[in-house]
């Protein structure tokens, strides 16, 4: 589940939203293609499908991996919880 891409990027949940969708900040860029500018940004995102069969739970506070949306640059997609928790 937390395979790395090189758009991954590194976020903490914000604020848990209607419809299973929460609130990121973006905290550290994982891929090495991806501008340092991206830090401190915030994305919607939503559980990814594997990760909703696995059972992960996502609570405020917590540091999760993010991929972001095809499409639209403010959209993510959580693929799983980090390694470092604060």
């Amino acid at each position: 589940m937390n395979e790395f891409h090189a758009n991954t990027f590194e976020a903490t949940v914000v604020a848990e939203l209607p419809q299973h969708l929460y609130r990121l900040e973006v905290s550290r860029v994982l891929g090495p293609g991806e501008a340092e500018s991206l830090s401190g940004a915030v994305l919607t995102a939503s559980l990814s499908l594997d990760a909703r069969r696995l059972g992960v739970h996502v609570r405020t506070g917590q540091r999760v991996l993010v991929q972001p949306a095809s499409l639209d640059p403010g959209r993510g997609i959580i693929t799983g919880l980090a390694l470092r928790q604060p």
